[in-house]
């Protein structure tokens, strides 16, 4: 009976050593673009996302992208100027002879944005609604000329919003 207490705990270890020799792991980057004084995010305050896909719809051109948000600052006394850091446009990348770039128009609360400042002043965005949390805006990107696009393929640029807190809000 000892010999079969012996045989069965040598099997037992060799079975867990074998389940364990088939142990799972996961790995995961994380990462963090800080600011301490300004964000740009959803209007549940996640994350924007980092890739969209703007519909093609043949015969009518690219469809819009919209998005909630709202600007969360830690003074939410100062103004805000908003811009492009470049012009908005889809590059071809993978595509047909003949593609151009395709010009993007950005909006921020239904104001045009360029590459010049935009001023939101602390009273537009910071209605105490919720601390530290701008009012909820639409944020849009749409074909700046609606219309057909005559070349098929793959497009694809960056959208880049820069936010700037004003030292002083008069």
């Amino acid at each position: 009976m000892y010999r079969t207490l012996k045989q069965a705990a040598l099997g037992l270890a060799i079975f867990t050593a074998a389940l364990s020799a088939h142990a799972a792991e996961a790995h995961i980057t994380v990462w963090a673009n800080v600011d301490p004084t300004l964000s740009l995010l959803k209007a549940d305050g996640s994350v924007l996302p980092d890739a969209v896909q703007m519909p093609y719809r043949a015969g009518q051109g690219l469809g819009s992208w919209s998005e909630r948000v709202r600007v969360f600052s830690n003074d939410t006394g100062l103004d805000v100027d908003v811009r492009l850091a470049e012009p908005a446009v889809l590059m071809p990348k993978v595509t047909a002879a003949g593609a151009v770039d395709v010009p993007l128009s950005v909006s921020l609360n239904g104001r045009e944005l360029g590459v010049a400042p935009i001023a939101f002043t602390a009273d537009q965005l910071f209605q105490g609604a919720i601390p530290g949390a701008s009012i909820e805006m639409p944020s849009t990107v749409a074909q700046a000329t609606p219309g057909p696009i005559a070349a098929a393929g793959l497009y694809d640029g960056p959208v880049s919003l820069v936010l700037v807190q004003k030292a002083s809000s008069l």
